[in-house]
């Protein structure tokens, strides 16, 4: 039987932008939460940037 780890729902406001964030702890995990949530805002950037010069 697998263990699941709770899931955490934070909300994070970036200028006009709202990221709702949801995450659970993982026993294999290297980054922190911060670590981790600046590499998935940095992601969806690059990704809104290159749609916006399309």
């Amino acid at each position: 039987m697998q263990h699941i780890a709770p899931v955490t729902t934070t909300e994070h406001k970036i200028g006009k932008v709202t990221y709702l964030v949801c995450s659970s702890a993982s026993e294999r995990a290297t980054d922190t939460l911060d670590k981790k949530i600046k590499k998935l805002i940095r992601k969806d950037m690059e990704q809104n940037a290159g749609n916006a010069r399309k």
